[in-house]
């Protein structure tokens, strides 16, 4: 199953737009995981991805949007990923 996480911090007004976008266009074959680098857990999974500012979503492990993004570029990307 795929596993969609979002990199986010509880002050950033970006990461909860993305946020949102997120929970419209994932579908229910894909599972969803919000990481929270405000805390040392998160923090942590953050360094073992490189991940060095938020909003950041990855996708099998993989860093695929740093920063705001296009409901179209989220849509275009799940596609791809469901082939």
């Amino acid at each position: 199953m795929t596993t969609i996480e979002l990199y986010y911090s509880d002050t950033c007004q970006n990461c909860h737009q993305v946020r949102m976008l997120l929970l419209e266009v994932i579908p229910k074959t894909m599972k969803f995981k919000e990481i929270n680098i405000s805390y040392p857990e998160g923090q942590q999974r953050a360094r073992g991805l490189n991940i060095m500012s938020v909003p950041t979503i990855a996708i099998d492990g993989e860093v695929v949007f740093v920063g705001r993004t296009s409901k179209e570029e989220l849509l275009r990307e799940i596609k791809a990923r469901e082939s």
